[in-house]
This record gives C-alpha cells, structure tokens and sequence, in this order.
C-alpha cells in the first residue's frame, strides 16, 4: 500500500505539473493579448504552452499510470487470492457498496479515459489539459475509496459505517477534516508559489533583438 500510494503521487505530481504549465502560459498569453494597457511584449511573442514539453511529459505521465494501475490491480488480485479474513466484507464493499466509486469513477473516468486521450496520435494541448483534469480526479477518488472505504467497515467486521463530510466547520477537527480544510491545503501551494514568483519569477520573457 505504501508503494502504490507513492506511485499514484507520482502521477498527480506530473499531472498537477502539466496542467499548472498549461494554465500559467495560456494565462499569460490570454492576458497580454486582451490587456488594454501597452504591454512590454506582444502576444505573438508569447508562444502559450510548448506543445513539446506537453507531449514528452504526457509519455512519463502515461508510464507512471501504467505502473499505478498494474500495482494496484495485483493488490486487489492477491487480496482475492489470499482469501484474508477481511476479503468477504472487503469484497462486498468493493464489488457492490463503492462499485461506481471505483470501477466507473476511478478507473474509468480516472484512468481508462484519460489513458485514451493520452494516447491519441497528435495530442493538442487542450487534450492534455482535459486528461490531467481527469487524472487528477482518479487519483483523488483513489484516495477517497481507499481511506473511507477502508473505514467503511468495523475492525470486528460486525457491520458498516458511514463517513458524513463536514462541509460547515463548527471547530478545528471539523475544519481540518472537512471540505474547507481539503480546499485550504489544496490551495496553499499556489499562495505560496504566488509570492515566490513575486521575488523569483519563474516566467521571464526576453524580447528577441533585432540585427537589422
């Protein structure tokens, strides 16, 4: 488990690099083009997102979801295998109580669709940019599934519990599991590497300079 948690980061990480270099340069294109105000370099000039850089990025993200998904199907195959103690109310759990979960919205639109259009001869920057979206939300479902659904039953396998999102914080505990406290930490690095653009930029375009 330890492993296919750092797997499946590791396909976020590329994927949440892809789609922020996308955002960032076609922001930086799309502002400097409507801007009213003269800006010191023209929109022609800046290219957007290198359709190069995306596609060799997408081949590593593509590697990366292969050796996710392969580490995850042979721990659902062993556990089946191996018959655990767990395995009969694991497998109903699996098989019928978070089947959509797992199979349609974490495999599926998680995995398989954006695995296709990754794959897809020419891939266009748009495309990259749907299917990191789409990774991102199988590995967030992969995570849901495999945290609440790991405590969606008792230890003594009596019965079945039921997680109940805290979406309004009534105190810390509440703030940190609940939606605000997702949405705080998911939005912390970007506040952080907001202020460290201000003092190290990492965009910088230089006006080529004309010979002639």
């Amino acid at each position: 488990m330890p492993v296919i948690f750092i797997m499946s980061a590791i396909v976020s990480g590329i994927a949440l690099c892809m789609l922020t270099d996308i955002i960032i340069m076609e922001w930086q294109k799309f502002r400097i083009k409507h801007t009213r105000k003269k800006a010191k370099i023209s929109a022609e000039e800046v290219a957007g997102a290198e359709i190069d850089v995306v596609r060799k990025s997408a081949k590593y993200l593509v590697g990366a979801m292969i050796a996710a998904l392969v580490l995850e199907l042979v721990d659902l195959i062993f556990r089946g295998y191996t018959a655990m103690k767990s395995w009969d109310i694991l497998r109903h759990v699996i098989y019928d109580m978070d089947f959509t979960k797992i199979f349609i919205m974490q495999y599926g639109i998680g995995n398989l669709l954006p695995f296709i259009l990754l794959l897809m001869p020419k891939l266009t920057v748009k495309r990259a940019a749907l299917a990191t979206t789409l990774v991102l939300f199988g590995v967030f479902m992969m995570r849901w599934n495999v945290v609440i659904g790991g405590q969606a039953f008792s230890n003594s396998f009596a019965g079945y519990m039921h997680y109940h999102l805290p979406i309004i914080p009534h105190n810390a505990e509440t703030f940190k599991e609940g939606v605000l406290g997702a949405l705080f930490m998911g939005a912390l690095p970007f506040v952080l590497f907001y202020f460290f653009n201000k003092i190290i930029p990492a965009i910088k375009y230089i006006k080529p300079v004309d010979n002639q």
